[in-house]
C-alpha cells in the first residue's frame, strides 16, 4: 500500500511540473497579447529555461523590440532561427 501510495504521489509532482513550465508560457502569452510585453518577457525568460522554444525565443524578441530593447531582441530572433531557420511568426 505504501509504495502505492509514493507511486500516486510521484506521478502527480510529475505532472504538476509538467504544467507549472506550460503555465508560464500561458501566462507570457496573455500578457503578450494584452500589450504587457514587460511581464511578458519576464515568463518567456522562464519558460526558455526550461525549454528552449523557437516561438517563445521569438515572442521575447518582439517583445524586446516593442520595449525599445533593440540589441535584446536581436539577441532573441537570433536565437528562434538558430533553433529553427524555417520559423514563421506565430500566430497569435
Amino acid at each position: 500500500m505504501r509504495i502505492l501510495i509514493f507511486l500516486v504521489t510521484v506521478v502527480c509532482l510529475m505532472s504538476w511540473l509538467s504544467f507549472a513550465d506550460a503555465g508560464s508560457y500561458e501566462d507570457a502569452l496573455f500578457f503578450y497579447k494584452k500589450g504587457d510585453f514587460k511581464n511578458a518577457v519576464k515568463y518567456l525568460k522562464e519558460y526558455v529555461k526550461e525549454k528552449p522554444d523557437p516561438y517563445a525565443y521569438y515572442l521575447l524578441g518582439y517583445a524586446s523590440y516593442k520595449m525599445k530593447k533593440h540589441s535584446e531582441s536581436v539577441r532573441y530572433f537570433k536565437e528562434a532561427y538558430t533553433i529553427d531557420p524555417n520559423i514563421s511568426p506565430p500566430l497569435l
